[in-house]
């Protein structure tokens, strides 16, 4: 059990690292409406399920360097083996609940899981995953079953998913973008918000399309593919 928990959380963290971590993340539904969220270092260790004998920043490092080992994994923990091999498995690829071309991607507002209520989180119901997002940044606190995760206010399809550096003022990635024409409609101050070269590609695709499309584009990586452990 220990060794397969330990390589989901060594991958995890390598993954969580590289496309999420140190970003602002913003929704768009089809609505219109728009949510920014994120995902902090000290967090992942709650998201794994895991206890452990490390701190939260300590577990993330130690993950990312591979020093992370089945020492540091507590024989006595919270959840089952079973759930805990469960969040593994989600954590392992936490990164394409954003990146992953799926539009079948939800905002829940309000999420109730019976022991908190969330103020957002987003649901990915084709591959069973929900991350609810707590406090004032929105930052991720919450790795889910879909199934788990259906008492919310409300429900919103994802239309698009911005990101930018914290810290910086435009927007310098298209995570995902659907429905080019709906998202131009509803959010057209949206390229005031966008880098020059972001502003550049969001135009090509108004221009060639008139209809529903559904696009999908990538930064330098191929961000379809996890980060192995070795």
């Amino acid at each position: 059990h220990k060794t397969r928990l330990r390589n989901y959380a060594i991958s995890g963290a390598r993954n969580y690292r590289h496309y999420l971590t140190g970003k602002i993340f913003k929704i768009i539904c089809e609505d219109g409406s728009e949510t920014e969220v994120r995902f902090f270092a000290p967090d992942f260790k709650h998201l794994t399920g895991l206890c452990s004998d490390l701190d939260d920043n300590i577990f993330f490092e130690n993950c990312i360097s591979g020093k992370f080992g089945i020492g540091n994994i507590e024989t006595t923990q919270k959840y089952s083996w079973g759930t805990l091999r469960q969040k593994g498995m989600r954590i392992q690829n936490i990164h394409e609940l954003l990146y992953k071309d799926d539009d079948k991607t939800l905002l829940l507002e309000c999420l109730d899981t019976r022991t908190h209520i969330f103020p957002c989180a987003i649901r990915d119901d084709k591959n069973n995953v929900c991350v609810a997002f707590a406090g004032s940044l929105c930052k991720a606190r919450s790795l889910r079953k879909a199934t788990s995760s259906f008492k919310a206010d409300t429900t919103k399809k994802i239309i698009a998913v911005l990101a930018k550096n914290d810290g910086d003022e435009k927007f310098s990635e298209l995570v995902y973008i659907s429905n080019v024409s709906n998202l131009y409609e509803k959010n057209s101050s949206l390229f005031d918000e966008l880098e020059e070269n972001i502003h550049v590609k969001f135009s090509k695709l108004i221009a060639k399309s008139d209809h529903e499309c559904d696009e999908h584009i990538d930064t330098d990586e191929n961000v379809d593919e996890y980060i192995d452990i070795n």
